[in-house]
């Protein structure tokens, strides 16, 4: 009797243990479905009028996964708003009034900036993006000169989401064919906040003319050129003409094109890649000068004349060199350091720099690139060349 007493109690015991746990345990009450938020994607930043201009963009995250099939016979939905402020917290608050349920800004992948803001003291205006702990520091950033609500409702192709578009998703577009880099949140602001150091801030645009859908035109998105960033203000704005050598002098290039040339006429493309760089820095009575070592693989891609592996090399690496010159002496034109030579004097010469920062904001001249050395090494140059002479 005495050991079935003992052993009801025994379970009457683990019951209310159980039970015990059970209670504490945290529960899924407050939980909310996906369709009862709204999620920012994107979001453009716009100043007139003394007041911030804030744009977002909108995607329904229930209807994504079916578009990105791209087997959806409609459109992706996209919507946009605008909203004002006398500061930027001011104009993102302004935009609960109509949001109709909680509003999620964790899943911002673009930032857009206007030329306006970029004028201006980036890093206050853009206090509160840093401060607010749903906005994470990954987010693709661009500048812009055109309308940031063009810019965010740019269809995608095939009916896909907005997320496909280039931008929430550059890299796979630069790796194709790099150009300017894509530049992350946290990369633009610590290049801001380095020392003699000129972020480049890819400048994103709208292109009406490629494309067509049904014999109407189909904008898409494009980046061309970059705006210049000095000690948190933009300094000038150089679009993708004046670019051409700065693909040879980033490491993160994948694959880019060079058009060779023979007496005037067309010999063919070579495609480069995956660069090796190295700077190095001379005194030289008292002043910097730089030298740039450049180190290129590729191959040829369309061969319209009978050169050899020996011919397209030498003709490629007169090109990159002079397209890197050609690059350096645009920025000096528009009175920015392209390639952030003063960067290697701050880190290698600090005092050199401080003495000659208090004479002249911008310490380089077209004489401080003083050598510019490019060797090219193609894998190979397929069938249709003659025999090699060397």
């Amino acid at each position: 009797m005495d050991h079935e007493m003992t052993t009801c109690i025994r379970f009457l015991l683990k019951i209310v243990l159980v039970l015990l746990t059970l209670n504490v345990l945290s529960g899924c009450w407050d939980i909310k479905e996906i369709q009862d938020m709204n999620y920012i994607t994107a979001i453009g930043i716009d100043y007139e009028d003394k007041h911030f201009v804030v744009y977002t963009q909108m995607t329904d995250f229930t209807s994504v996964a079916k578009t990105e099939t791209g087997n959806s016979g409609k459109p992706a939905q996209i919507w946009t708003s605008t909203s004002r402020g006398k500061t930027l917290d001011m104009a993102i608050n302004q935009l609960y009034d109509t949001a109709q349920q909680r509003t999620i800004w964790s899943h911002i992948s673009s930032i857009i900036i206007s030329e306006k803001v970029l004028k201006t003291q980036i890093l206050s205006q853009l206090d509160t993006l840093s401060r607010y702990q749903e906005v994470r520091l990954t987010p693709w950033v661009f500048g812009t000169r055109e309308s940031i609500e063009d810019l965010l409702t740019a269809p995608a192709f095939f009916n896909l989401s907005p997320l496909s578009t280039l931008t929430h998703e550059p890299l796979e577009e630069y790796k194709q064919k790099s150009y300017i880099v894509p530049l992350r949140y946290f990369d633009f602001l610590a290049l801001m906040t380095e020392p003699a150091c000129t972020a480049l801030l890819p400048n994103l645009t709208v292109d009406k003319e490629t494309w067509e859908k049904d014999r109407k035109p189909n904008p898409k998105l494009r980046v061309d050129g970059v705006f210049t960033i000095v000690k948190d203000t933009m300094s000038a704005i150089l679009t993708n003409d004046k670019l051409n050598g700065l693909r040879w002098v980033q490491a993160n290039t994948k694959r880019s094109p060079v058009l060779i040339m023979k007496d005037e006429d067309y010999a063919g493309v070579v495609v480069l890649q995956s660069p090796k760089i190295r700077k190095e820095l001379k005194i030289v009575n008292g002043e910097p000068k730089y030298e740039l070592h450049v180190k290129l693989d590729g191959n040829v891609v369309e061969a319209l004349v009978d050169f050899t592996k020996s011919d397209y090399e030498r003709e490629a690496a007169k090109i990159v060199r002079q397209e890197i010159i050609d690059t350096f002496r645009n920025g000096l034109k528009a009175k920015t350091d392209i390639y952030s030579l003063e960067h290697i004097l701050f880190k290698r010469e600090p005092g050199l720099w401080k003495k000659l920062k208090q004479t002249s904001p911008l310490i380089i001249d077209e004489e401080s690139l003083a050598v510019v050395q490019v060797d090219i090494h193609l894998d190979h140059v397929g069938m249709k060349l003659l025999p090699r002479r060397d």
